[in-house]
């Protein structure tokens, strides 16, 4: 249960870091190119790779944590 719990604040984690990120990368490319720059799904991108990223990293935390 508690991987469940990781996994759903990662995909929301991931989709406001992604939002962020593709703020910044459009008002940096408006200032540098004078154009609208930016990726048009990176908040889904990024919210689906932290969904699969965390609940591994979590587990492999667990596990080292364990007495052996």
């Amino acid at each position: 249960m508690k991987t469940v719990g990781v996994a759903v604040l990662a995909i929301v984690g991931g989709l406001i870091a992604g939002l962020v990120l593709s703020e910044i990368i459009g008002m940096v490319g408006m200032l540098a190119f004078g154009t609208a720059v930016g990726f048009k799904f990176l908040p889904v991108c990024l919210a689906i790779t932290c969904a699969v990223a965390a609940p591994l990293l979590y587990r492999r935390s667990r596990r080292r944590s364990r007495p052996q």
